[in-house]
């Protein structure tokens, strides 16, 4: 047996933010956009599910993101850490990450600014609008 990945989905607390953030900034366009259906409260085992969902997807790389308007959900955490269990980061991989830097930083809140591996790669980490944590990888 063989799986492939097919998409990443984050949920998000504002779905235009994140779109206009993924979109602007990483290249992403918005590929599909819909109501979740009925059968998201079984899929979710959660009573009274309402969410809008978008599906972005860049170079062969499918996001979706889905902002619930109900049930409330009040379990948001900006501040979480890269080691922390769970989805650690997306990794995007870019060039001249010097440049990427100083275009983004007075708009985009950066946990560091690019530093070098051992590997000989740069890295820099970010936060988007919900503080999921984004890499920024500069391959030598």
């Amino acid at each position: 047996m063989t799986a492939i990945l097919d998409h990443i989905g984050l949920n998000v607390s504002d779905l235009e933010l994140s779109l206009n953030f993924y979109c602007t900034h990483f290249g992403f366009s918005e590929r599909k956009r819909f109501k979740a259906s009925d059968s998201q409260d079984g899929l979710l085992g959660i009573n009274g599910v309402n969410a809008q969902i978008a599906f972005l997807e860049n170079d062969g790389i499918s996001l979706e993101l889905k902002e619930y308007s109900s049930p409330p959900n009040t379990n948001v955490n900006p501040s979480s850490s890269i080691h922390d269990v769970g989805l650690a980061h997306l990794c995007f991989q870019i060039e001249n990450i010097d440049d990427w830097y100083s275009t983004l930083s007075g708009d985009i809140e950066f946990i560091s600014s690019p530093l070098p591996v051992a590997s000989g790669a740069k890295i820099a980490n970010l936060r988007d609008p919900d503080g999921n944590i984004i890499e920024l990888v500069e391959r030598p």
